[in-house]
């Protein structure tokens, strides 16, 4: 026999309706017995999860001598590292500064 839906099973319908309402987190949390940390977890999440990817535009240059790779930001920053340094790092490094 099949488990009856718990009001925590539909995270994203329950976000969607306390964001059309005027209630706040506490209040809808309250009176759709959930608990706040795990609502205010899921928003986040949802958040993260539906952030629209950036492409941002990248200018090659030629390779210094010293064989070093200099990232720099548009705002000023830079990060140097070691020329051999693994693409499947650098990609996971990448990925998490987004």
């Amino acid at each position: 026999m099949p488990s009856q839906p718990t009001p925590h099973d539909n995270w994203t319908e329950h976000i969607a309706t306390w964001r059309s309402s005027k209630l706040t987190r506490i209040e809808y949390c309250r009176q759709h017995d959930l608990k706040l940390h795990a609502f205010i977890y899921r928003i986040k999440r949802q958040h993260t999860l539906t952030k629209p990817l950036t492409l941002i535009p990248v200018k090659v240059r030629a390779t210094p001598a010293s064989g070093d790779l200099v990232l720099r930001g548009p705002n000023g920053w830079s990060l140097a590292m070691a020329g051999g340094v693994s693409p499947v790092w650098l990609a996971q490094l990448l990925a998490g500064l987004s």
